[in-house]
């Protein structure tokens, strides 16, 4: 600038001389910010509150992906119960005693899978998916806040080189306050409602998770209420076909002589759910007896 008044510059060329100054010092104020050698507003308080944000919306992206895997392996056992039904009906002779309650059978296990199914998806799928949607318009208000308050910081060091420049009424100055009074307020209206909404949004989480697992518990306890009876129905309808034909022995191919024949009349009955399983110190089925010794091994030739 000092060139252009000792050169006899015109007033145009000074002016523009120091807008290409200005525009100058802002970049570099924003190099600076970049690489901390220049002050810049920090709020350690939202910074933290960025993070929780970020965490929960990471959080809620695997709980989304989950929750699709489960209904997934829900269809997936659905199909696999229709196909070993359909198995089941393809080798049951029409004189066999059933032979029409296990078709019945089978339409309502796979009609139990189906509202399993369905329930799951409208109670909680479909709430998750409305869960989520409310981050994608946030995470875009606080980047589009990170970048105004570099606007900020940028219009504040404009005004304060112009200060230190020894400019104080000069229309540049005016200009810069201007600019710094807009940049604070466009700042200001996107900080105040995110520093109200992201800790709201952080502090729901804990109901909106307590509410989708109490919701897939309950759904999942009913289902399989729900299907033992049915299974309960099919056990009884293959106690009754062996009851027919008692005379029908099977015979394990390979298995040890003192197995003997297996027969469908001695099918064991079902446990019922109210008795509790045996500790492994009740039941000598489960425990390794104690066997007698062999004849002595021969010592190596070092011992």
């Amino acid at each position: 600038m000092v060139h252009y008044l000792t050169s006899g510059a015109s007033s145009g060329e000074i002016a523009s001389a120091i807008r290409k100054q200005l525009n100058f010092l802002s970049f570099f104020s924003q190099v600076l910010q970049k690489l901390g050698k220049a002050d810049e507003t920090k709020d350690e308080q939202f910074e933290q509150v960025v993070i929780n944000f970020k965490r929960q919306e990471s959080e809620g992206a695997r709980l989304q992906r989950e929750m699709k895997s489960y209904m997934s392996a829900i269809k997936g056992m659905q199909q696999a119960s229709i196909n070993l039904t359909q198995s089941l009906h393809e080798v049951y002779e029409p004189d066999w005693h059933g032979k029409d309650d296990i078709v019945t059978i089978g339409k309502d296990c796979d009609a139990l899978w189906e509202d399993f199914h369905n329930k799951l998806v409208d109670s909680t799928l479909l709430n998750l998916d409305g869960y989520l949607q409310q981050f994608p318009d946030l995470k875009m208000r606080v980047a589009k806040r990170s970048r105004k308050l570099i606007d900020y910081d940028s219009a504040r060091h404009q005004l304060e080189s112009l200060q230190v420049a020894g400019m104080k009424n000069d229309r540049k100055v005016m200009k810069a306050e201007d600019e710094l009074k807009k940049a604070q307020k466009v700042f200001d209206e996107l900080n105040v409602g995110l520093q109200d909404e992201l800790p709201t949004l952080w502090d729901r989480r804990v109901g909106f998770y307590i509410s989708t697992f109490k919701c897939v518990t309950s759904l999942e306890a009913k289902f399989h209420r729900e299907i033992s009876l049915v299974c309960r129905e099919l056990y009884e309808v293959m106690t009754k076909l062996g009851e027919q034909h008692s005379d029908k022995i099977f015979t394990i191919q390979g298995a040890p002589s003192d197995s003997g024949p297996l027969r469908l009349a001695r099918t064991p009955s079902p446990p019922e759910d109210e008795t509790p399983p045996e500790s492994p110190d009740a039941s000598s089925n489960h425990m390794l007896r104690p066997v007698s010794p062999g004849p002595p091994r021969p010592k190596s030739p070092i011992q």
